[in-house]
């Protein structure tokens, strides 16, 4: 697993490597140390606030500290399903909370009457809602490149989140039902209150929002469905 946390892109500059070691470091610490969840859960929002919650990372993020919390199990010898039922937990957590900060953003921008190109609102909203598939893809992608015991939990820990559902999936799927709906729900006198402008971006943020929820209508109804069960 020693290179697990190098990005794929070869893109990627040579301290934004030094940071994914960072965390890869830091995440293999964490297993010596209680509360595994807090701890993982903690390191990743600091990692996902230092790269502004840019949704678009986090699947570097994430296969960088699950390889580190590997690391760190495995070097410890003994059972490692406990551990890394945890720092999934965590992960989890962490990337959930950051759908919803990246939608309050989305909101807040347009509220203060941030003009967005059709396109890349689209692109923004459509990241929230692949969220839950990217998180669980990059699960797998970690059990691919991992080898023993930890292989197999970790493919069957991303099997049970992809049929269960994860905190993250609930998050982004209500993060994108609060953008459609929430601006519009928005008090008339609040929405007078803004400006023409503002008033124009929280309108565009709300019907592709609404667009985007009315193509996936039947699968998040499966989504919801099965979180409920």
């Amino acid at each position: 697993m020693n290179d697990t946390h190098t990005p794929a892109s070869s893109e990627t500059s040579i301290p934004e490597n030094a940071q994914l070691v960072q965390w890869h470091e830091e995440a293999a610490s964490a297993t010596s140390e209680p509360d595994l969840r807090e701890r993982v859960r903690d390191l990743t929002a600091r990692a996902l606030h230092e790269r502004r919650m840019a949704l678009q990372d986090v699947s570097e993020i994430v296969r960088a500290i699950v390889s580190g919390v590997g690391s760190g199990l495995t070097s410890r010898g003994g059972e490692v399903k406990d551990g890394l039922k945890q720092a999934v937990s965590g992960l989890d957590d962490a990337v959930g909370s950051a759908a919803q900060a990246a939608s309050y953003t989305l909101r807040e921008a347009a509220e203060q009457g941030k003009a967005f190109k059709d396109n890349e609102l689209k692109a923004s909203l459509e990241q929230l809602r692949d969220l839950e598939s990217q998180f669980v893809d990059t699960l797998k992608q970690a059990a691919r490149q991992s080898g023993g015991k930890l292989k197999e939990e970790l493919e069957t820990l991303s099997e049970h989140l992809k049929n269960s559902g994860t905190r993250t999936g609930e998050q982004a799927r209500e993060a994108l039902q609060q953008l459609a709906g929430g601006v519009k729900a928005s008090s008339k006198a609040g929405r007078a209150g803004l400006s023409e402008s503002a008033s124009t971006a929280t309108e565009r943020l709300s019907q592709v929002a609404s667009g985007i929820l009315e193509a996936l209508s039947d699968s998040l109804k499966r989504q919801s469905e099965r979180l409920r069960s």
